[in-house]
């Protein structure tokens, strides 16, 4: 499948299920070694936490007595607890844990560690540490989605992915300016706390337990890339302001520091969020490699990431062609197989139903979608990549492809999302 990936190694996925079903011992310098178990469910049932996952009344029961899997296993999980053995999810094939994408088995995990689910009062946190050291070495890793209730989500990405508005080299600078050799430019640590409260929601060094120093550093690793620019762009803003470091100013780090942030506010960052939430969803090697490209190229090649943003469109409409077992046709122009994707989602301008309120405005809209896919074909045919230039040709400039990269996730998002709400009902 195009939008599925198997990175996962059928060892690790032994390691991971083992550790959630049998623990892992704990040695004790004086006395017995301890077994620290961890029960996935948390504060729930089994069946609450897999209804979070899974239509359980949709999958057949494996006892010939009732009707569907809720029953099944509220019978056999909490009715009698002792039915079945601890690990008998991860080797029941109706649940896509073992053999199923990496996608279906690193939502499952992060679902774990989901704040409606996880018991604070557990070993949720050493559990999550050792899952995220398996799965690095496959290639992924847990970052923090958002803070919500100043509990943190966790989601999924690929280790190597994090940055992609930002480079190594540019993140490198700005951290020399504010990490001081554990503090964190002049900031006593309520400041420095206050200021990370209201950037990204949630105390560094409270959560952390170590120096403003070496949370900012924690945070820059596991934070999602909007929210650490965010933090560190208010950081280099109180910098900026700080009559105590006028004379730093006049230094060329402050210089290129300033260039870097000055790109950062051009409104990039809006535009990648919404790739990197795209890319989470497609989870295909391809289309990582697609978004990535094109983020890049705005700046560094225009006309490359219109060429870029015309394929994510095009790759978008074949996967969930594909994953609905629609034939893919062949040769079909971008907004001609837009179309055909929209009609099969039921959103084209027909479908609105012209009793509805605000019926002429939706149909406007959905039109106006539809004409982004030809929009972009043009484009593509006249400025982007993919065709022989004579040596006088000038390309588009960068504003312009950002227009075409925003536009092209625009539609993309919204076919996704009504891909991913509808494809139940299919």
């Amino acid at each position: 499948m195009l939008g599925m990936m198997n990175k996962i190694t059928s060892i690790t996925r032994k390691k991971i299920f083992n550790l959630l079903s049998n623990g892992y011992v704990e040695s004790a310098i004086l006395g017995e070694d301890v077994r620290i178990t961890f029960n996935f469910y948390g504060t729930l049932s089994c069946v609450e936490f897999l209804t979070r996952l899974y239509n359980l009344k949709d999958m057949p029961s494996k006892d010939s007595r009732l009707n569907n899997a809720e029953e099944d296993i509220y019978r056999h999980t909490v009715l009698n607890p002792n039915d079945y053995p601890e690990d008998w999810l991860f080797t029941d094939d109706r649940f896509p844990l073992y053999n199923g994408t990496d996608e279906q088995l690193l939502d499952f995990l992060c679902e774990i560690f989901n704040p409606e689910v996880r018991d604070e009062q557990s070993y949720w946190k050493t559990f999550f540490e050792k899952i995220q050291e398996l799965i690095k070495v496959d290639g992924y890793e847990f970052y923090i989605e958002h803070i919500i209730s100043n509990c943190i989500v966790y989601g999924w990405r690929l280790k190597d992915d994090k940055f992609r508005i930002i480079q190594p080299s540019e993140l490198n600078l700005l951290i020399a300016l504010f990490n001081r050799g554990g503090y964190v430019l002049d900031l006593s640590t309520p400041a420095f706390d206050e200021l990370t409260l209201k950037e990204i929601g949630l105390k560094l060094t409270d959560f952390y337990g170590k120096s403003k120093g070496k949370s900012l550093m924690a945070y820059i690793k596991e934070g999602k890339e909007n929210a650490v620019i965010k933090l560190l762009v208010a950081l280099f803003d109180y910098y900026s302001s700080n009559s105590y470091y006028e004379e730093e100013r006049k230094g060329d780090n402050y210089q290129k520091c300033l260039s870097i942030v000055n790109r950062i506010r051009s409104g990039i960052a809006y535009i990648s969020n919404s790739a990197q939430e795209l890319e989470q969803r497609f989870s295909s090697e391809y289309m990582t490699s697609q978004i990535s490209i094109m983020m890049h190229m705005t700046s560094e090649n225009p006309t490359e990431a219109i060429g870029k943003a015309k394929e994510l469109i095009e790759s978008c409409c074949k996967t969930i062609l594909e994953e609905r077992n629609e034939p893919i046709p062949k040769n079909e122009k971008i907004g001609a197989l837009t179309r055909i994707t929209m009609s099969l989602l039921k959103v084209t301008p027909n479908d609105i139903d012209d009793a509805i309120p605000a019926a002429k405005a939706m149909k406007q809209i959905l039109g106006n979608l539809s004409a982004i896919a030809d929009g972009m074909a043009t484009l593509r045919n006249s400025y982007g990549s993919g065709h022989g230039r004579v040596a006088s040709y000038k390309g588009l400039e960068e504003r312009h492809a950002k227009l075409a990269v925003g536009s092209s996730i625009i539609l993309v998002e919204f076919l996704w999302c009504t891909h991913e709400r509808t494809k139940k009902d299919n």
